[in-house]
């Protein structure tokens, strides 16, 4: 029962993670900065490395989800953005991606 939960909250909450992380300046230095396919873990255990707004759902639920620099994945972006996909941890099939503008 606890699974079918969290996987239910990582689902609900998926599209809220992907929009603060791609917006937030740490994560996205820190994700430019990285190698590519390089994983970084998104963890209630660490909230202070979270967006503000982050904080409630993932204590309350104790979501954990990672993200990384990907050359490509299966939805189209405009030439020349970086990709960063997020997987809920432990539910592979969770996945969603952002287009990215360095210079932003």
């Amino acid at each position: 029962m606890k699974f079918a939960i969290a996987e239910k909250s990582h689902e609900k909450y998926l599209e809220d993670v992907v929009r603060d992380i791609s917006q937030d300046c740490l994560w996205r230095e820190r994700l430019f900065q990285g190698q590519y396919n390089e994983q970084f873990l998104i963890t209630y255990k660490e909230l202070d490395e979270l967006p503000c707004s982050l904080w409630n759902i993932f204590s309350q639920y104790g979501l954990e989800f990672l993200v990384s620099k990907v050359h490509d994945c299966p939805e189209k972006f405009e030439e020349g953005l970086a990709i960063f996909k997020f997987e809920a941890k432990g539910f592979s099939h969770l996945v969603s991606y952002s287009g990215n503008d360095s210079t932003d």
